[in-house]
């Protein structure tokens, strides 16, 4: 897609010598610029285990879930409590 970009003069001055200065087109400078703004700045999605884990509501039935209870014969008792 082709659109329109407009610089102020200072700005086209800096973008001329840095594209002599790297040996790349203006048009390849500012699509570069604009493709690693977007990776900074685009909305990041959670990732795909965090989000199965929130779309299960009761995680400790899945088949990958940690037996927990299972530890508990095995710590030491504090001073009598249970948990």
């Amino acid at each position: 897609m082709n659109f329109s970009v407009h610089f102020d003069d200072l700005t086209l001055e800096r973008l001329n010598r840095a594209v002599e200065r790297v040996g790349l087109s203006r048009n390849r400078v500012i699509t570069q610029a604009v493709q690693e703004w977007l990776e900074r700045n685009e909305e990041k999605d959670w990732p795909a285990a965090l989000k199965q884990h929130f779309r299960n509501p009761a995680p400790e039935l899945g088949e990958e879930a940690l037996d927990f209870q299972a530890w508990r014969a095995a710590l030491p008792d504090q001073n009598g409590t249970r948990w």
